[in-house]
This record gives structure tokens, C-alpha cells and sequence, in this order.
């Protein structure tokens, strides 16, 4: 297991390495934006190229964030519980995360076969819309991966807790 948990972190380390490359571009074409708008030439299609930017960065951190535990747990109704019983709710709670990953991997998924497949593209770039839907799927079906990796991890740790 620990093998599996250097792989799945060393591949959720470089998609969040991508991401943050992707997030460096979407600051640097609204940094030129502002600059040439302030003598009244603003890039075409800067927010085109912002939003895709933004929405594959924040899909491809999710997996990263899954490895390290770094997301958000709200402890206020776990104070009065035992250690066994912290251990099982977090699995299970683990275990709704996978399925939220596999719910919004699947629908991104199919939103970029749909944008595919009608060749809908940007106003002003004319970029295809299913590039942002794709590389926000493969972030998620990353997400989904570390998700399940992560409830097995602490189903095991729950049962060894009991």
C-alpha cells in the first residue's frame, strides 16, 4: 500500500505542478490584459483563455490536496467521539468524497464529449470548449482515483482501530 500511495502522491504532485503552470499563464495574460487595456488595446479573448486556464488548474489540485488531507474537516460534531469512532466516520465521509469525485469526473466527462461533439468553441479564440472540459475530467478521474485510494486507506485504519 505504501508503494501505491508514492505513486498515486508523485502523480497528484506533477498535475498539481501543471495546474499551478496553468494558473502562472491565467495571471500572466490578465496581467498583459490590464497593461494594454490602460492604453486602450486589451487582448482578445483573455477571459477565454483565464477561465480554461482556471478551471483545468482547479480540477488538477483536487488529487493533491486528497493525498495530503489537506481539505477541509469540520471537527465540531466529532469532539465527544471516541478514536475508533473518529476513524470510522472519516472513512465513510472518505468513502462520499470518492463518489462525489466519480459523480463530477463522469459528468465532466460527458460535458466534453457533448462540447465535442456539437464543435462549440470560444467566441474570440474560437478554442474548443471540450479542451477545458478534458483537462478538468482527467484532473477529476485523478481526483476520483486518490479518493478511493484514500477511503480504502482509512477503512483499514478503522478496522484496525476497533
Amino acid at each position: 500500500m505504501n508503494r501505491l500511495r508514492s505513486g498515486l502522491t508523485a502523480i497528484a504532485r506533477v498535475a498539481a505542478l501543471i495546474g499551478g503552470l496553468l494558473l502562472l499563464v491565467a495571471v500572466g495574460v490578465t496581467c498583459a490584459s490590464v497593461i494594454r487595456g490602460l492604453w486602450g488595446r486589451p487582448i482578445l479573448g483573455d477571459s477565454e483563455v483565464v477561465e480554461m486556464c482556471l478551471g483545468i488548474a482547479v480540477a488538477l489540485y483536487l488529487p493533491w490536496a486528497e493525498m495530503k488531507g489537506s481539505h477541509v474537516i469540520v471537527d465540531v460534531f466529532t469532539a465527544r467521539l471516541s478514536p475508533r469512532g473518529i476513524a470510522w466516520l472519516d472513512a465513510g465521509m472518505r468513502g462520499c468524497v470518492a463518489l462525489v469525485a466519480t459523480v463530477l469526473a463522469v459528468q465532466i466527462a460527458d460535458g466534453a464529449y457533448g462540447q465535442w461533439d456539437r464543435e462549440r468553441a470560444t467566441m474570440f479564440l474560437e478554442l474548443p470548449y471540450w479542451w477545458g472540459y478534458a483537462g478538468a475530467a482527467l484532473g477529476l478521474a485523478l481526483w476520483t482515483v486518490a479518493a478511493f485510494f484514500v477511503a480504502a486507506e482509512r477503512l483499514q485504519e478503522a478496522r484496525r482501530a476497533a
